[in-house]
């Protein structure tokens, strides 16, 4: 009778541990399973657009759980978003049989450090198109060579640019009406926040850098090291220039088109046959994503380009077939 119960008891045993067993299988089996129903959406940014870009996609994923969207490495080609930064880019993607859904503008103004010695000097009058085309391009070489004794003011600073894909600097001469090899001085490789290094370092260097970065996001305020060249721009946009407030300075830009501001819209580019979950975000970011481009420095789209791009995605996503 004692050895029957004892087998009854190291049977339960048995059974309950495995149980125990078939139920820790079945959970890891559900997880897996939940995780392969969520779509991956691969996207790619430049440096100066990503806080922007992660934040859209933080607010849009806890909306959205049974999405991730994972940034997109070098060595994957399978990109669903690549972002696109100037009107170069924008030839060579439409070039490509793509298309191009934009989400936000950046503005680029010119800039040195208050410890610039010939900032006084800059500073006493404002720069027109006509002496910024003079400070920042070389337009002909020859006779750069010929006249450097003349171009006193030239002599005494150092411009520096970028040379990335996504640089500023391809928007900045455009703007112009030059080519990036025209620009003066210094090219910095890698990000365009190393010109602001690069200033730093260089007591007569000056350049010129989007919003996001020549102002402090946290204090909404200029940074305090950099100093605004002076444009000749009317009295009341000149004071909210120079009032060195970021907010107020997208608040003009978003309303004027100031001819010596080169401003410039970002964007992804996609395939039209692209899965509906991409365009889904696309449409989250051109709507509600708007409201956090003021936060990282970044100006909303006008409202031709914003009713534009939402016909255009809302069209693509009311014919979309699997």
């Amino acid at each position: 009778m004692t050895k029957v119960l004892f087998f009854s008891v190291n049977a339960r045993k048995r059974s309950f541990y495995t149980l125990l067993v078939l139920l820790f299988f079945s959970l890891g089996a559900y997880a897996q399973s939940s995780t392969n129903k969520q779509e991956t959406i691969y996207i790619s940014s430049a440096k100066f657009s990503s806080p922007l870009v992660e934040k859209w996609i933080a607010e849009y994923t806890k909306a959205n759980p049974d999405i991730r969207i994972r940034p997109a490495d070098t060595n994957n080609r399978n990109v669903d978003l690549s972002f696109v930064a100037n009107n170069e880019s924008d030839s060579v993607v439409y070039a490509s049989g793509k298309t191009i859904a934009y989400v936000g503008r950046y503005a680029l103004l010119p800039v040195t450090t208050k410890d610039n010695p010939v900032y006084e000097q800059i500073s006493k009058k404002k720069l027109g198109k006509k002496e910024i085309k003079n400070l920042f391009f070389i337009e002909d070489a020859l006779w750069e060579e010929e006249n450097s004794k003349k171009n006193k003011l030239q002599n005494l600073i150092t411009v520096y640019s970028g040379s990335g894909s996504t640089s500023g600097a391809v928007t900045f001469a455009s703007h112009f009406g030059f080519a990036p090899s025209n620009l003066r001085g210094k090219k910095v490789s890698g990000d365009d926040i190393y010109l602001l290094n690069a200033i730093q370092k260089d007591s007569t260097g000056v350049t010129f850098n989007n919003l996001s970065y020549i102002y402090d996001l946290k204090d909404r305020r200029l940074k305090d090291e950099i100093a605004l060249l002076p444009l000749d721009v009317k009295k009341e946009q000149f004071e909210v220039i120079n009032s060195e407030n970021i907010d107020q300075t997208l608040s003009l830009l978003e309303e004027q088109n100031i001819e010596l501001i080169p401003v410039q819209s970002i964007g992804f580019a996609y395939s039209k046959q692209e899965r509906k979950s991409v365009k889904d975000f696309l449409q989250w970011v051109i709507t509600d994503g708007q409201k956090f481009n003021h936060e990282y420095g970044f100006l909303n789209l006008d409202k031709k380009t914003l009713a534009h791009q939402k016909e255009e995605i809302g069209h693509q996503l009311l014919t979309y077939t699997k």
